[in-house]
């Protein structure tokens, strides 16, 4: 028996970002990110989101969806069924080729759209509760989450660190700055999460391999209703110029000595010399 027995199942939204893995970011000749050589991988605060979504699914019963905006290209499959084989029922991609979607702002819109789109394909009365990631790990601008619920009309709560669906209402804990606070709102609603909140999952292998036969649905975002790119481009947006790594040198000093003391006494010389040790 679930915790809530006799209450309605959720229906639960997960937006989910796929970035290039910043822990393998290479920088390329110029200093620049080489986004085209690092490997993807799910956001790591959505990874949160999915497994938040999935307690409460296994709590009170419910289907659990992802709804991602897909700027540039397309994530490989393999990272694409890794967000199935952890227990998302199917996900929507929202293919944006041409990064109609690419500030927070436009992405909360089009996400929105997707929302709804994704509401009446599956044929759901509405959406009880939409998830986020606090940010995303490629730009942490922590926008698209808030953004969202004000597109929809939702309230949202940041920042959880604990959610639970008590009687049709979200309560939610956060720890913000000196204090922490115990939150709650109606349903429908929308809650930011990080990584304090959960310990994601790790798919079996039978569940990467059941992954493959759940959906996964491509929508153009020229197609998503209710998105308005025209309209959208005559706001004000938000636009990365550019994007460097600080130059960084080895040295390369070669310390010598006839033993350790000897060598260890050159190496704090050369430090205290540079700066970099004061004894």
């Amino acid at each position: 028996m679930t915790e809530t027995a006799g209450a309605s199942p959720l229906n639960i939204l997960v937006c989910v970002k796929f970035v290039p893995d910043p822990n393998q970011l290479q920088a390329d000749a110029n200093g620049r990110p080489d986004l085209a050589g690092a490997p993807f991988r799910i956001s790591t605060f959505d990874e949160n989101a999915i497994e938040a979504a999935l307690q409460l699914g296994a709590r009170h019963g419910g289907r659990v969806y992802g709804v991602s905006v897909v700027t540039g290209r397309m994530p490989p499959r393999d990272v694409l069924l890794r967000a199935l084989a952890m227990g998302l029922d199917a996900l929507y991609l929202v293919k944006d080729e041409t990064n109609l979607a690419a500030d927070p702002y436009r992405s909360a819109a089009a996400l929105a759209a997707a929302a709804r789109a994704v509401r009446d394909a599956e044929k759901i009365p509405s959406w009880d509760l939409l998830i986020c990631g606090e940010a995303s790990a490629d730009q942490y601008n922590a926008q698209v989450g808030p953004r969202l619920a004000v597109a929809l009309d939702l309230p949202a709560i940041t920042y959880a660190t604990r959610i639970e669906v008590q009687q049709g209402r979200l309560v939610a804990n956060r720890a913000v700055e000196e204090r922490s606070e115990t939150l709650e709102t109606n349903l429908p609603a929308l809650v930011t999460v990080g990584t304090e909140i959960n310990q994601a999952r790790m798919p079996t292998v039978l569940q990467v391999m059941g992954a493959g036969r759940k959906p996964i649905r491509e929508i153009p975002i020229a197609e998503l209703s209710g998105f308005d790119a025209q309209a959208l481009g005559q706001r004000p947006s938000l636009r990365t110029i550019d994007v460097s790594a600080p130059p960084s040198a080895r040295k390369r000093v070669v310390i010598e000595g006839k033993d350790a003391a000897e060598l260890a006494a050159q190496l704090l010389s050369r430090l205290r010399a540079d700066g970099e040790v004061k004894f």
